[in-house]
């Protein structure tokens, strides 16, 4: 069974690090697309997440656990493999809480009228900016718009 279990770590960490990783290459070179065009890449990029970081963060955070449990069980869990788990777990959630879910609305964002990006575009890069612990924004910005 442990067989089993590290295959799905494998796998879990595969899908979540390729998946991060064809974010970004696909995130960055968007940035010279059209609206229209970057928007439809948006959309590439919410089906990554939620096909492949998503799944692919759970999956190494369950097979993590079942794995370290005989570790947990006899209380010699080594330092090294302490801060491997405080790392996984803080990462799956930091995945699962905030990329997951900003990229999935992203992916839902129409082009603007006026053939621009949508107003909404800005609003949730602001509240990525506000999840991932960096300095608040300022008041009466569009934070309190961000739980839609």
């Amino acid at each position: 069974m442990r067989g089993f279990w590290i295959l799905v770590h494998v796998l879990g960490f595969t899908l979540w690090l390729g998946g991060g990783i064809a974010t970004m290459v696909a995130g960055v070179t968007a940035k010279g697309f059209a609206p229209a065009d970057r928007l439809s890449a948006y959309k590439l990029i919410g089906a990554i997440q939620r096909i492949l970081v998503g799944p692919g963060a759970m999956a190494v955070l369950l097979s993590g656990l079942v794995l370290a449990m005989p570790y947990m069980k006899q209380g010699v869990v080594p330092g090294w493999m302490g801060v491997m788990m405080i790392a996984g777990i803080l990462g799956a959630l930091g995945a699962v809480t905030i990329s997951v879910p900003t990229a999935a609305k992203l992916a839902r964002l129409e082009v603007d009228p006026r053939g621009g990006p949508p107003e909404a575009f800005q609003v949730l890069r602001n509240c990525a900016s506000a999840r991932s612990s960096r300095p608040p924004l300022p008041e009466g910005s569009a934070s309190l718009r961000c739980s839609r």
